[in-house]
């Protein structure tokens, strides 16, 4: 058998190399799992994650949003508009055409729900278990910032019981300490005040919760379409009607509310300047065939409620009617919905649009003609006192088949004819037998509906919000502490001591009317010495 040992005078043995070490340990899935929890219970965590979320919004205010403006996202994609359609092919794989409906979006809002929830149930157990605590005893109260000796008649005990009086009256918790446990010998009196600095503080970061379930609400379980109506026009709550909508994940078809909203009158007024002084809508509800709501207007920030959903008042414009007719046939008939460009209305009609003699109408309204020394017309006010309208006729393959807005009918070349109408006038035949009626201008209006379940909840969170804020700010901990030196001559000492944790110099001036106040209630026999600038502040119980 081979002898191992090692022999004095041997080589010694061959170590491993300077950079080889132990290898570390992997943690297994329980421990990452705890390592996970306690990065993401972290403040600074639910900080990095809601930066995220604001990240994601402001990029959201960049790039057109599916659910908002489809056309446009077809148009990026096509690569007709937009940064090409390589990247938007880019931005559809990362989801950002749909940034609030994409899983990540999803992820971080979940991120940050438990992350909160890491954050705040710890911290919230602490504040319970601080505000149950009773006030400590006090220890060095001579050495304290704030010190003050008033000398009374009164006995120890009764000196206390007034100076209990007036910590009451200021909300102070106060606790009675006997003789026996106090490091001085003599009974104290110890008070403490503030705990909603912490308490608010709490408040102010519990409102993100709060709001961000709200938001969740709101996005999952409500929605917001809007609908244009012409006067004397109605349109019934259902998905089919609105032309621009946001419905939550769990906002079913079957969850609108079907009542009809007729528009019976609308009025609006401006400014010398032209620009809207207040527009008005005068709108009735119908609710299974019986009117519920009978002209109830609607303004800019009064909408109307009914079973849970609101009307606003969103946007006007005018409608004239139009009657295209080819000889005793008319090809349309209805009132065309135009939209301010700088003084002047605008919009397109489309008359026919079977191929290949499709039809479309350029029209352009001056609501109150007049001539310029120049010759150019213009209008002199935005309401229809004297309205003007001007039409093209467009002939020929448009391209109206497209389930497209009417504007965008395909414009080759020059328009075939042109009119200029009054209201009540028919123009004479513009290509073979077609004419043109403007028989008169109404008004439409345009509304946003929308249903918001979390709306409460997010009022309860910006309440939340601003409590919490306006504690952590103004509140702060002070304690106070009171002692009753028996005196050989019959008279007691009371020592009034007290030290904040926030807002000192606020303190200070606290302090000093607290003594006042104990030196009103007391009978004094002495000069009240008070200590307004000590050598330190002594740690204390």
């Amino acid at each position: 058998m081979a002898d191992t040992t090692t022999q004095v005078g041997d080589p010694p043995q061959q170590q491993p190399p300077s950079g080889w070490g132990r290898l570390p340990m992997i943690p297994g899935p329980w421990e990452t799992l705890q390592l996970a929890w306690r990065r993401l219970r972290r403040m600074s965590t639910a900080l990095v994650v809601l930066f995220s979320i604001a990240v994601a919004t402001i990029v959201a205010t960049f790039i057109p949003q599916e659910p908002l403006v489809p056309d446009t996202v077809a148009r990026w994609r096509a690569g007709t508009a937009g940064p090409g359609a390589s990247i938007a092919a880019i931005f559809d794989g990362a989801e950002l055409f749909d940034v609030f409906g994409s899983w990540w979006f999803a992820t971080l809002t979940v991120l940050l729900l438990v992350s909160l929830t890491g954050c705040l149930i710890p911290r919230y157990r602490a504040f319970w278990r601080t505000v149950r605590r009773p006030p400590t005893a006090g220890r060095n109260l001579g050495r304290l910032r704030n010190h003050a000796v008033i000398r009374t008649t009164l006995p120890p005990d009764a000196a206390l019981a007034e100076v209990d009086t007036v910590l009451a009256g200021r909300r102070f918790r106060r606790r009675w300490i006997d003789a026996t446990t106090t490091s001085s010998g003599h009974p104290q009196l110890a008070a403490e005040r503030g705990h909603w600095r912490e308490g608010g503080n709490l408040l102010f970061h519990s409102a993100f919760y709060v709001l961000l379930i709200g938001v969740g609400i709101a996005q999952s379980f409500g929605f917001a379409g809007q609908i244009n109506v012409v006067e004397g026009g109605t349109f019934t709550e259902t998905r089919i009607v609105y032309g621009n909508i946001r419905a939550g994940q769990y906002f079913g078809i079957d969850d609108h509310r079907g009542f009809e909203v007729r528009l019976d009158d609308f009025d609006a007024t401006y400014h010398p300047n032209g620009t809207p002084d207040d527009f008005v809508s005068t709108v009735t509800i119908v609710d299974d065939g019986e009117v519920v709501r009978e002209r109830v207007p609607v303004r800019v920030n009064q909408p109307l409620r009914h079973d849970g959903v609101k009307l606003f008042q969103l946007r006007f414009g005018m409608a004239p009617h139009i009657i295209v007719r080819a000889g005793d046939t008319v090809l349309y008939d209805d009132r065309v919905m135009l939209g301010n460009n700088s003084g002047v209305w605008t919009g397109t009609a489309k008359v026919k649009t079977s191929s290949p003699q499709q039809i479309a109408l350029d029209i352009a309204l001056l609501p109150d003609f007049a001539v310029d020394d120049r010759g150019r017309p213009f209008s002199r006010s935005e309401r229809p006192d004297d309205p003007v309208l001007f039409a093209d006729l467009w002939v020929g393959e448009l391209g109206l088949q497209r389930a497209v807005d009417a504007s965008r009918f395909i414009r080759d070349g020059e328009p075939v004819a042109s009119t200029t109408l009054v209201p009540g006038t028919t123009s004479e035949q513009l290509v073979g037998n077609l004419t043109v009626e403007f028989v008169e201008v109404p008004l439409w209006s345009g509304f946003q509906v929308s249903h918001a379940p979390g709306r409460w909840v997010m009022l309860g969170g910006s309440v939340l919000l601003l409590a919490g804020l306006v504690a952590s700010l103004y509140a702060y901990r002070r304690r106070v502490w009171a002692e009753a030196h028996p005196g050989a001559d019959g008279v007691t000492s009371v020592v009034l001591a007290g030290v904040a944790l926030q807002r000192k110099v606020v303190f200070a001036d606290a302090f000093a009317a607290l003594v006042g106040a104990v030196r009103s209630a007391l009978p004094v026999a002495g000069e009240t010495a008070v200590q307004e600038t000590p050598m330190t502040d002594a740690h204390h119980g």
